[in-house]
């Protein structure tokens, strides 16, 4: 046991971590990078070991809010080259029992995890997001909003059987209960935490764009249309129109805590403000609205509220 809390697990690991280790820790079916080891590589295997356990105790955490939180089976994997032109080598480790080594061509290894990620991305997006709001909660101390949330979550679980369905009933619960228990600037610090502590991505240009083609990958979206402008005084805009958003929400509450989270992630100054304004609600999961940046605002990006066209 190296902590108690989500936090204190991921700091556990971000001290063992190394920029340029040979060391890495994937699922073994997969070979996907699971969260929270995502971007970390390690200079020993001791201490990539003492990751992947890290790793388990980290997702037996989550699974306390999320019962649904996928399984990995954590591997520690060696890349390095032959030097015989025969591609790289990894040698797999448990992190509770010793594996056979096994050799893979690098492109084979890299079309293995894109399959795996392609497998049901939808899922893993909503845990990710789930268990960093999680996180982000407990490290700044809302057990209240915390327990509000799973029992919430819980009491509108009973009736879903669909994992997809489970996973957005969890992004919509957490919005409202956010919405509810915290006040909009610590709805904002609380998702700006949150959004540090998901899979890393490189900053975009234009991380509206970004995102909303990221979420339309993984069909929380059917289709969107957006249009950018620039003022120099007001700073920009982006106006938005989504058609299918996955999320069941009224005709007036728009959980927008998903895409919020993952503008957020994709900004080069994530502590940048955003602001949610003019949201109508088109029916039948069709949204229109306008994303500002720039200015004080406080947000909209967990959960707002719109009128009917």
């Amino acid at each position: 046991m190296v902590g108690t809390t989500l936090r204190e697990i991921r700091d556990h690991i971000e001290r063992l971590a190394s920029d340029d280790g040979a060391f890495s820790v994937v699922g073994a079916r997969s070979g996907e990078r699971p969260v929270p080891v995502a971007g970390h590589r390690f200079a020993t295997r001791t201490a990539a070991v003492e990751a992947a356990r890290a790793t388990e105790q980290y997702r037996a955490a989550l699974r306390r809010y999320d019962p649904q939180v996928p399984f990995y089976d954590p591997i520690v994997c060696e890349e390095r080259s032959t030097g015989g032109g025969g591609g790289d080598t990894v040698d797999a480790e448990s992190s509770g029992s010793d594996r056979s080594n096994m050799t893979r061509d690098p492109s084979e290894r890299v079309n293995h995890e894109e399959r795996a990620r392609t497998e049901n991305p939808l899922i893993e997006f909503c845990h990710d997001v789930s268990g960093a709001v999680f996180e982000a909660l407990s490290t700044r101390d809302h057990g209240a909003a915390e327990r509000a949330i799973m029992d919430a979550y819980l009491a509108a679980a009973e009736a879903p059987t669909d994992r997809n369905t489970l996973c957005l009933v969890m992004l919509e619960t957490m919005a409202t209960e956010l919405e509810r228990q915290l006040d909009a600037a610590e709805r904002a610090r609380v998702l700006t935490a949150a959004a540090a502590a998901l899979p890393p991505v490189d900053p975009a240009s234009d991380p509206v764009e970004a995102s909303l083609e990221h979420l339309n990958s993984l069909s929380l979206v059917r289709e969107y249309g957006v249009s950018r402008e620039s003022d120099e005084e007001s700073g920009e805009a982006w106006a938005v129109s989504l058609r299918g958003y996955a999320i069941e929400c009224g005709e007036r509450r728009f959980p927008t805590l998903p895409i919020g989270i993952d503008i957020l992630r994709r900004t080069a100054a994530p502590t940048e403000a955003f602001g949610v304004s003019d949201v109508t609600a088109l029916g039948d999961g069709d949204w229109r609205f306008v994303l500002t940046s720039g200015g004080d605002r406080d947000g909209g990006l967990v959960c707002t509220r719109g009128e009917h066209a």
